[in-house]
């Protein structure tokens, strides 16, 4: 009898295991740390070296956020495909926290070297953490258990308290002059509050990862029994394209000018090209041990996928390509649109003026208080309409409406000779928020759940890094979108987004949902 029988056999039918708290409460402090940094990179990035930041332009700051970005997602991959087959996923997750609190920690070394050595280390952290949390979850339930979507809803509404809390004090640490002037009677440069900030972040994660390791007897690990290591061969093959992969992340490096940007983004494709490689090897290495076995009439121990795996895989892909759209839109969150509420809009309230970086407190706040509503209509309306695929058109819906609301604040924004700082009133933003937050909660907790129930037992682990590779994909366009501002009227930025997800949001409603419906024979 596996766990998740045995918690629906001894427990109230809405109690949650007790394995669900110790993986949210550490993904809490995990997502405190990443959102902490988040908030402030593309503002430390941008703002002048006097000032304690980087003092690059925001082409060159867009592009070092969007890669990094798309490093942590990209990565995710290959932290699947390690837990799956090497370490196990309690394992994984200890190595993965260890990984980001160094990187946190690293922040304080002054310099783009640093930076850039920092921001790898949290990006392969991330990867081995992030997709090993949100598939212990799924463990913890069969794949008919009605509490699923609500347990990955309350998953997600427990890490958006660190992303919350994390912005309001890293950014009253980094922004805030009250703090400054702190710092100043002790001695202090107003600059070190960048260096407070980040070390705060560091800490949460440590935080987290403690009480990981003193209760972690109450997961179930997802990949392996526990003190088992699956020794697999290595193909030539494989080792003739990783060595090709290096030489040529080696050749970028030494030839691009802004090498640190190009870093990341080939380490991201390195691990990308890996993944594929390693999954045709594998793939034709099953083909060849069920010939074999089959010839022998032995009984199979890793058989072949079936027709129905097969097509549920084909679903998750093509969920994946819809995923990007939506993050691509919703991402901006940490680039386009923390650089509009730094320079485009009124945020001085009652005499104080609120930090740009606190408005990426307001998503993370509304899933709090809108996320029990969600899990009640998830829950109402289980096997029934709306099906998943739907639930994400409309979770693109209403990130495409967010940016339409935001067009014309972009044109009222924009300077003009008779008033060169024309900012807007920051309800435009809370405005934007809502919407986006609406629409994450109609993708991201539903992505993780049907994500974890349509993948094979055998690579829960590598579907869940898929779906955190189509979040970075997203995220690095995001980053990417935030170098236009300067050289495109900024409305059309806002305007070509929010066009790409209304497209993606009818394709997916009204042709590719039915396609699905076909393939999991009309159980979508």
């Amino acid at each position: 009898m596996n766990q998740a029988q045995t918690v629906d056999a001894n427990a109230a039918p809405l109690r949650h295991p007790a394995g669900l708290w110790v993986l949210i409460f550490t993904e809490t402090w995990e997502r405190f740390s990443h959102y902490g940094m988040r908030a402030l990179l593309i503002l430390y990035l941008t703002a002048p070296i006097a000032m304690g930041g980087m003092g690059l332009d925001k082409m060159r700051a867009g592009g070092l956020l969007g890669g990094y970005l798309l490093s942590i997602y990209l990565f995710s991959i290959n932290g699947g495909q390690i837990a799956d087959r090497f370490l196990g996923a309690k394992r994984t997750i200890v190595l993965g926290g260890l990984f980001i609190a160094t990187g946190q920690l690293l922040l304080q070394v002054k310099s783009m070297n640093g930076l850039v050595a920092s921001l790898v280390l949290i990006a392969i952290g991330t990867c081995l953490l992030k997709p090993n949390i949100s598939a212990s979850v799924g463990r913890l339930y069969s794949k008919e258990d009605s509490r699923r979507d609500g347990a990955f809803t309350i998953e997600y509404m427990g890490i958006n308290i660190g992303a919350t809390v994390a912005p309001l004090i890293c950014g009253f640490m980094a922004e805030g002059a009250s703090f400054h002037r702190f710092l100043n009677t002790l001695g202090l440069n107003s600059s070190a509050g960048w260096s407070w900030a980040f070390g705060v972040s560091g800490f949460g994660m440590l935080l987290g990862l403690l009480n990981f390791i003193l209760r972690r007897k109450h997961i179930k690990d997802v990949s392996q029994p526990e003190g088992t290591v699956e020794a697999k061969p290595v193909s030539l093959p494989f080792v003739a394209a990783l060595l090709a992969i290096l030489v040529g992340l080696a050749w970028i490096v030494v030839s691009g000018k802004n090498w640190p940007t190009q870093l990341l983004f080939g380490a991201g494709a390195a691990a990308t090209l890996m993944t594929v490689v390693q999954m045709m090897v594998n793939r034709g290495m099953v083909k060849i041990r069920a010939q074999a076995v089959t010839a022998s009439g032995a009984t199979e121990e890793h058989p072949t996928l079936t027709k129905e795996e097969m097509n549920r895989l084909m679903v998750v892909f093509m969920m994946l390509l819809f995923s990007i759209s939506f993050w691509f839109v919703f991402q901006q969150a940490g680039s386009t649109l923390t650089l509009f509420a730094k320079e485009y809009t009124n945020r001085v309230m009652f005499g104080f003026e609120i930090p740009a970086s606190w408005f990426q407190t307001v998503n993370a706040f509304l899933i709090v208080g809108l996320g029990p509503v969600f899990v009640w209509i998830w829950t109402k309306r289980a096997g029934k309409f709306p099906s998943s695929p739907v639930k994400f058109a409309l979770g693109l819906f209403f990130a495409a409406l967010g940016f339409f609301l935001l067009v014309p604040a972009a044109k009222m924004a924009r300077p003009t000779p008779a008033d060169p700082i024309a900012t807007v009133n920051m309800s435009w933003l809370m405005g934007v928020y809502l919407l986006h937050t609406i629409g994450e909660l109609c993708i991201s907790p539903v992505g993780l759940s049907y994500v974890s129930r349509l993948a094979p037992k055998h690579l829960t682990s590598q579907m869940m890094g898929a779906w955190f590779f189509s979040l970075g994909i997203g995220a690095y366009l995001a980053g990417k979108a935030a170098g236009f501002m300067d050289s495109v009227p900024l409305y059309q930025v806002f305007l070509i987004a929010a066009c790409i997800a209304l497209g993606m949001s009818f394709l997916l409603w009204f042709v590719v949902s039915r396609i699905i419906n076909k393939l999991m024979g009309g159980h979508s």
